[in-house]
C-alpha cells in the first residue's frame, strides 16, 4: 500500500477531521507491513507535501516544526516493510496517465502519485476520488471521511 498526502497529513496532525480514519489506517498498514502481510511504500512525492502542507501558515494556523515531522516519517521508515521510493523512472507511465486522462493544472502531481503506483504495482491509499480515473479500481482504496 501506498498512502496518499492527504492520509499521511491527516494521520500526522491529530486536528486534522479525518485523523482517526486515517491515523487507524496507517497503523493497520504498518502492522501488515512488519508482519510481512503486506508492504507500505512512501512515496517522495508525498512525503515532499506531507512537508509543504503542514508548514504552511495559509493551510494550518499552527505550522507543524520540521523536526517533528522528520521524526515522523524516520519512525514510519524505521518499521519493518516500510520503504521510502525517491522520484523514480516513471516518465512513460506520467506521459500515458497524463495523456489519457488529459491531465493538467493541479491534478498532475496526482498523476505523478498515479504513475509511481502503477509501476510499483503497489496500491495508493487516499481520501481523494479525483485518483479514480486515475488509477484502476484493484490499485485504489479510498479510505471514507
Amino acid at each position: 500500500m501506498t498512502p496518499d498526502v492527504n492520509v499521511l497529513v491527516a494521520s500526522y496532525r491529530a486536528d486534522h477531521p479525518h485523523h482517526q480514519s486515517a491515523r487507524a489506517w496507517l497503523d493497520d498498514a504498518v502492522a501488515q507491513a512488519a508482519s510481512g502481510r503486506a508492504s507500505l511504500m512512501l512515496l517522495g512525492t508525498v512525503v515532499t507535501g506531507l512537508i509543504r502542507i503542514t508548514t504552511n501558515p495559509k493551510i494550518f494556523k499552527e505550522i507543524d516544526p520540521l523536526q517533528d515531522l522528520t521524526d515522523f516519517v524516520d519512525s514510519l521508515l524505521s518499521c519493518p516493510g516500510v520503504q521510502f521510493q525517491p522520484q523514480g523512472t516513471n516518465w512513460p507511465n506520467l506521459r500515458q496517465v497524463c495523456l489519457t486522462q488529459q491531465v493538467s493544472g493541479n491534478l498532475v502531481t496526482d498523476a505523478w502519485i498515479a504513475a509511481t503506483v502503477l509501476q510499483s504495482g503497489e496500491t495508493l491509499c487516499t481520501f481523494d476520488r479525483d485518483f479514480s480515473r486515475l488509477l484502476p479500481a484493484d490499485q485504489l482504496f479510498l479510505l471514507k471521511p
